[in-house]
């Protein structure tokens, strides 16, 4: 069933490319821009986690994006081969390889001057299968030129985390030389005490993980290739994550 809906999800990606390329070549019937992406990765690792990554093998990713004077909203989705734990008996069955995630997300950004900026929004995470596990979470950040640093608060308890957990994220992308832009982030935690469905947390504050990185555009296709060095931190359960290689294959539109 779900190798069916990532079919399906995907061919609306294909079908809505098509008319949105349509649109913009007579202007689109209503104000802002919409854009999107779809990807394959050797390995979905959220936010640094290598030891149980969401996805080990290659991983199917993509989203649409609208924007106008500053506000934005979207969709991101992308394939999993394990299943969030779900207490709910009806889907105690599910077989792991047809998880999914979708991610429904809102918000502003803004400018203070020319190179500082600001955003504040917020992300709605559904995966399936189990209400469990759906999280609702804001996001408030700061940027400057190429650097930016952003927080990321979840608001109630889910399967993979705590009210009150809070995901930090420094991230540096310069252009570089012949057409490659770098990548340099670092990334930590802080956690909630709650402990409602997630295994005791060790420590309240943590590092989580740094990655580097490089990409560069394949011509003129509209797509690009990266390659992605995650060094590992620390889980909640104080757990130490594996370094790790990222290759990512995308295609923008």
């Amino acid at each position: 069933m779900m190798k069916f809906a990532v079919k399906a999800v995907a061919l609306s990606v294909a079908t809505l490319t098509s008319t949105l390329a349509m649109a913009e070549e007579s202007k689109l019937p209503f104000p802002g821009t919409v854009s999107g992406n779809i990807s394959v990765v050797s390995s979905y690792n959220l936010r640094g986690i290598t030891n149980s990554p969401e996805n080990s093998g290659a991983a199917v990713q993509g989203g649409l994006d609208y924007s106008h004077k500053g506000f934005y909203a979207g969709y991101w989705f992308s394939t999993l081969d394990y299943s969030y734990a779900c207490l709910n008996p009806d889907c105690k069955d599910v077989d792991a390889r047809d998880s999914f995630e979708s991610d429904f997300y809102a918000g502003y950004k803004g400018n203070i001057t020319e190179d500082l900026g600001y955003q504040v929004g917020g992300t709605i995470y559904y995966y399936y299968p189990g209400w469990e596990s759906t999280g609702y979470e804001t996001i408030v950040g700061l940027s400057y030129k190429d650097f930016g640093v952003t927080a990321q608060t979840l608001l109630n308890n889910v399967t993979f985390g705590n009210k009150g957990d809070t995901y930090f994220l420094a991230t540096y992308a310069p252009a570089l030389p012949a057409g490659f832009t770098g990548k340099a982030q670092l990334g930590a935690y802080y956690y909630g005490d709650d402990d409602e469905f997630t295994a005791k947390t060790e420590h309240s504050f943590a590092f989580r993980h740094a990655t580097l990185g490089l990409s560069h555009a394949l011509g003129d296709t509209g797509a690009n290739w990266s390659l992605d060095y995650i060094l590992g931190g620390y889980d909640r359960s104080d757990i130490k994550q594996k370094n790790k290689v990222v290759l990512g294959l995308a295609y923008a539109f």
